[in-house]
């Protein structure tokens, strides 16, 4: 396990034009502070060094291949993407897009946030949407400051968010909730979301809103991308009205848990004219999950959980991820973050 905060690692830059198709990867631990955790991230990045292993495999998982520890070959002043999981995600959850990124050669982290990662992905504190972005800020304090921090344009952050982590990206990027409607939507909705946290609504008093409501907006953060996020229906129209971080909003057609209809819709209207919104055909919500193995559906019978690998239409996961990664690359492209080659 390498700690960025003492620096115990050294590696060679080169400046490159064009990236290869090999990524690097390499874990640290984020430090805590007062009563917060401290916890686990992920770092990908290009590299043409090293013989490949897989990460990410399951029993359902194929997982993918990249060289633990390499030798980073990063552009002069490389870009940094921040990736935000979902409820009971992973850094690991988020890999298909790390990788793809890494690719179009970005320094890209996700960490395992720990009031989210694992264990039951409908526990309450699922709904503490202040942890993740502040994470985030944690992560970027120390990764800044480490040896990374030299590598790293810091007018060239973008985060992006699925699900939870969706809503985390719309904090960071300027988005704020006016939390006590998720309730009230729920009384007039039925859908995943609802179903995972209506037993916990009874719990939460006037200091928990107080904390959902602030603003967790970070200025390091230049441009976000919200995947199929949790809670937007709450999302006030002032804040999106003002937000001035170029936001990219996409929805899976057919999303079971966050239906677009009743989630976005409502709110389209107040984005700003440096946002997008994008709805994949064909996507379920977990479509932006990674790839699963040929028999995943059989070993996800074993406990009802299916829906996981299962896709509705006529789209293969394959697809529904290419056209996301394409799409995500080409906002970053559009504003800065990336290069366009």
């Amino acid at each position: 396990m390498r700690h960025i905060k003492n620096g115990l690692f050294a590696f060679a830059i080169f400046a490159t034009n064009a990236f290869g198709q090999t990524v690097g990867v390499t874990d640290f631990v984020v430090d805590g502070y007062g009563d917060s955790p401290g916890f686990t991230a992920r770092l990908w990045f290009p590299t043409n060094h090293g013989i490949e292993s897989r990460f990410g495999e399951s029993r359902i998982r194929p997982g993918y291949l990249a060289v633990p520890n390499a030798t980073p070959e990063l552009p002069a002043q490389a870009p940094l993407i921040v990736l935000i999981h979902g409820s009971g995600g992973s850094a690991e959850s988020m890999g298909w897009i790390g990788v793809g990124l890494a690719r179009r050669g970005a320094l890209v982290v996700a960490a395992d946030h720990p009031a989210s990662s694992g264990g039951n992905p409908e526990r309450q504190s699922i709904l503490h949407v202040w942890t993740q972005p502040l994470d985030v800020r944690r992560l970027l304090d120390q990764l800044l400051e480490s040896a990374w921090g030299g590598l790293v344009n810091e007018k060239r952050i973008g985060v992006v968010g699925f699900s939870l982590g969706g809503a985390g990206a719309l904090s960071l990027a300027g988005g704020q909730y006016q939390f006590e409607r998720f309730p009230e939507f729920c009384r007039a909705n039925d859908d995943g979301a609802c179903d995972a946290f209506r037993h916990h609504f009874v719990d939460l008093d006037s200091a928990f809103y107080v904390r959902a409501n602030a603003d967790y907006s970070d200025s390091r953060v230049r441009a976000a991308i919200a995947i199929a996020p949790g809670f937007s229906e709450s999302l006030t129209a002032g804040s999106l009205q003002q937000m001035t971080t170029p936001l990219l909003l996409i929805s899976g057609e057919s999303d079971q848990q966050l239906p677009p209809q009743t989630h976005v819709y409502p709110i389209r209207e107040y984005l700003p004219d440096t946002s997008r919104y994008l709805e994949i055909s064909g996507a379920q919500h977990f479509s932006f999950l990674p790839h699963c193995r040929e028999d995943a559906i059989d070993v996800l019978a074993e406990t009802n959980e299916e829906f996981v690998c299962q896709e509705v239409g006529l789209r293969t996961r394959a697809e529904i991820h290419a056209e996301t990664l394409q799409e995500i690359k080409a906002f970053l492209v559009l504003n800065g973050i990336l290069q366009d080659i």
